[in-house]
């Protein structure tokens, strides 16, 4: 094997690695850590339940963020958020053509200014983006729009 070959499959297991952490939800028990992040920056604790306790709400410090890995808050530079900015997530984007409701799901919004309940999953590759006016984008220009809510 080349060294150039080596060296792609080198970036595509690490871009791979990279897509695994961002996939997580909001609100959902991560088996690593005990916590369920509610936004980039905030989590609940689960205390052993498939269910997030909501009684209190802890807050990663100043430059980490809630991530699935066995410490819940990390440098952000190290690990990508688990769960993005959910301040767009399940509201219709502003042209009312769809609502995110992960990183790769969405729902119609046919206009309205709330959701349908007819949903749809973006092709492989691609990721629901509220800020955009097409529904699955290639790349993502700012992780804090997109809705990693499930």
């Amino acid at each position: 094997m080349s060294n150039f070959s080596f060296y792609v499959l080198a970036v595509l297991a690490a871009l791979g690695c990279q897509l695994c952490l961002v996939n997580s939800v909001c609100n959902e028990c991560q088996p690593l850590n005990d916590a369920a992040c509610i936004n980039e920056t905030s989590f609940h604790l689960c205390f052993g339940s498939s269910t997030p306790n909501t009684d209190q709400t802890f807050t990663c410090p100043d430059g980490l963020v809630c991530s699935q890995q066995p410490n819940i808050c990390f440098q952000r530079s190290e690990t990508p958020a688990s769960c993005g900015d959910t301040d767009s997530c399940g509201l219709c984007n502003s042209n009312y053509v769809f609502a995110c409701t992960s990183l790769t799901t969405f729902s119609l919004c046919y206009g309205a200014t709330t959701p349908s309940t007819t949903n749809g999953t973006c092709p492989d590759g691609r990721f629901c983006d509220a800020s955009s006016s097409n529904i699955c984008v290639t790349t993502v220009t700012d992780e804090s729009i997109i809705c990693h809510l499930n």
